[in-house]
């Protein structure tokens, strides 16, 4: 629980260096879209991140920054154990480790590092620039 502004303040900068990381790293892998790429005013309604329509095309994502100093640990200790187990198969090709949880009464989610993310991005991009969502039919 938040006690006073100065608490407040502290938190929504932790929030607001993450939200700016992600900017950052959508502005390199997306070059030709950095113009078009800037991060919300902290406790601006909407989107962490906005991007222009014809960003949108090429990055067919929404995010939602959140930063918590203890909470998440189960969560990581799934996506570590993807990552052990990742490590241990013996490939040449690169392998993206994926923990996938779920809460009772809740949809599952995936998780991925976001230096993974934003590698596939592009390539995801792309597979959806089709007319149908990209949902190949």
């Amino acid at each position: 629980m938040i006690k006073n502004a100065k608490e407040s303040h502290l938190r929504k900068a932790k929030g607001e260096k993450l939200q700016k990381e992600i900017v950052a790293d959508l502005k390199k892998h997306f070059p030709d879209h950095a113009d078009n790429i800037k991060s919300s005013p902290m406790s601006a309604h909407g989107e962490d991140v906005q991007l222009t329509e014809e960003a949108r095309k090429a990055i067919p994502f929404s995010f939602e920054a959140k930063y918590k100093e203890k909470g998440l640990s189960n969560v990581y200790s799934a996506y570590e154990q993807a990552q052990r187990q990742t490590a241990n198969i013996p490939t040449t090709e690169y392998i993206y480790s994926v923990a996938v949880v779920q809460q009772k009464g809740h949809d599952p989610l995936v998780v991925m590092s976001a230096d993974d993310l934003f590698r596939l991005m592009p390539k995801l991009s792309s597979d959806t620039a089709n007319d149908n969502g990209g949902n190949e039919q």
